[in-house]
């Protein structure tokens, strides 16, 4: 798999590309705008743009392999993102890529796919007067080794609006100018621009949650629970967003680390006085009550309270930061095997048996010519009604890293009670093995039945996962193996013990069913 470093492990997607290849088949290429709200921007207001390639499929359903080779530079030097006016017109305005792809040349197949982040600077944008433009991506590679033409992405509207200090604007200014410091790991800058707009309005969820972020990076966990409990709903209804859950288990996690974090983290990492003022709810949910108190191995002071904040220097929180791009980060990977977790037991019943780590990798499941992926799925419950849905667990993998990813499937529920995943096949066979693979959160999985084409349900293994995902974010199979079944199986039900497992949202990017012998 090529991916950019170091911001390409987080994938979200639109549209789909026309292909104007000279050879076919040609790549397809798609684009999104990131954190750019109703598809509007101030102007002047940097621009993050995440692209994707992958290949084609065939008429036979088939995915096409395709490599990227040009005679002379990287496959990444052949895409340009750009915008340009809406009515049509020159292009005003090229990205800058963000990193260096691992190798100069990609390869696109049903277990590959690349990518990457494309930035445009804040002093870029303001050049740009406000009116009504398009971002698109293209790809061109005129002459080399693989594949030769030129695609161009759908294009996305982008209006840009003269700058305004109305809340949403605002909000969005300050996150997007944040993110664009965190690219250079400039996060006290970071810290500034988001504790400008909070001392306006401290109860602004996605600053806080920016800010939260800056926070943990900045080696204050106490902070960053500060924030996200600030930013959680007051009354404890509707639905908790995923991107904030997800945060607030890495700000758990740090919590409860046994190394010691800095006795005297910056000031600056704190929230600033305005927000700690008026949340004393958050302070006590992060802190516990009155009186010294350690929250992992970080202790407080008698009153419960975090140190007093150093001030900014007067006028430094509306200083515009300066960009940086960073030259790299590391990145997430598919480990083939997991350490057993301490307590954790292969307790299990039925005819089958875990299938050991270091016989699970993707490419060896993604070759095996006696499995199929799973068509049409069905939930307990399930995130979102498009992205996050059971249908996302359909279909060869497409999550290329560990995370949170809208491409999988994502119970309702995070840590507690119970939920399943239940997939259909295309052809049911007798069989012998599944598959599943858990992209985020691994281990929550208590029990494996295959289904018959009449409703007949099977047991086929029920128990705990004895390995773990280590504390780094990885992904992880999970196979079941059994005799070769006398009777046909269309579908498989997978249930979840969401209280088990690595902490977080659990999510599932595929499911494959292996065939018995001569039932391929």
């Amino acid at each position: 798999m090529k991916i950019f470093r170091p911001f390409f492990c987080i994938m979200l997607f639109l549209g789909s590309s026309l292909a104007r290849a000279v050879d076919a088949p040609a790549p397809e290429i798609s684009h999104a705008l990131l954190g750019v709200g109703d598809e509007v921007i101030e102007q002047g207001e940097p621009l993050r743009i995440v692209v994707r390639l992958n290949a084609p499929r065939s008429t036979s359903n088939k995915t096409v392999a395709i490599a990227l080779a040009p005679a002379s530079g990287a496959w990444s030097d052949a895409i340009a993102v750009e915008i340009a006016p809406a009515g049509g017109g020159a292009v005003l305005v090229r990205a800058n890529a963000v990193g260096k792809p691992d190798s100069p040349v990609a390869k696109l197949d049903a277990g590959h796919v690349a990518g990457g982040l494309w930035r445009i600077s804040a002093e870029a944008m303001q050049r740009l007067a406000p009116a009504a433009y398009v971002v698109r991506a293209r790809l061109v590679i005129r002459s080399g080794s693989g594949w030769t033409g030129e695609v161009v992405s759908d294009e996305i509207p982008l209006r840009i609006v003269a700058a305004s200090d109305s809340g949403d604007r605002a909000s969005q200014r300050a996150v997007n100018r944040a993110r664009d410091s965190l690219l250079g790991d400039r996060l006290e800058e970071a810290a500034l621009v988001l504790d400008a707009r909070l001392a306006q309005a401290p109860d602004d969820v996605t600053v806080l949650t920016a800010r939260a972020e800056v926070a943990l990076r900045a080696g204050n966990p106490m902070a960053a629970m500060i924030c996200l409990n600030r930013a959680s709903p007051k009354n404890g209804s509707g639905q908790p967003d995923i991107e904030r859950e997800e945060l607030r288990t890495r700000v758990q996690a740090a919590l409860r680390s046994e190394a010691v974090p800095p006795a005297n983290p910056p000031g600056w990492s704190w929230p600033p006085a305005v927000v700690l003022a008026l949340s004393p709810e958050s302070v006590a949910a992060a802190v516990g009550p009155a009186g010294t108190t350690a929250i992992g191995n970080v202790a407080t002071s008698g009153t419960g309270k975090p140190p007093a904040v150093n001030p900014a220097p007067a006028g430094a929180a509306q200083a515009q930061p300066p960009i940086v791009i960073p030259s790299s980060l590391p990145t997430a990977s598919v480990s083939a095997s997991s350490p057993s977790l301490p307590g954790r037991s292969p307790v299990g019943s039925g005819p089958g048996a875990i299938v050991a780590g270091a016989q699970l990798s993707d490419a060896k499941i993604i070759s095996d010519p006696t499995g199929q992926w799973a068509v049409g799925a069905t939930a307990g419950s399930q995130y979102g009604k498009v992205q996050y849905s059971a249908a996302r667990a359909t279909g060869a993998p497409n999550v290329p890293v560990a995370g949170n990813s809208p491409d999988a499937w994502c119970p309702a529920n995070r840590n507690n009670g119970t939920d399943w995943l239940e997939v259909t096949f295309a052809k049911p066979v007798r069989a012998t093995e599944v598959r599943v693979r858990q992209s985020d959160s691994a281990g929550a999985i208590v029990k494996i039945e295959a289904i018959e084409p009449d409703g007949t349900a099977h047991l086929w293994w029920e128990g705990v996962d004895p390995r773990m995902p280590s504390a780094v974010r990885e992904i992880m199979w999970f196979g079941v193996r059994v005799p070769a079944s006398s009777y046909p199986v269309a579908r498989v039900k997978i249930s979840l013990d969401l209280a088990s497992g690595r902490p977080g949202y659990k999510q599932i990017d595929a499911v494959q069913l292996v065939a018995a012998g001569g039932d391929k």
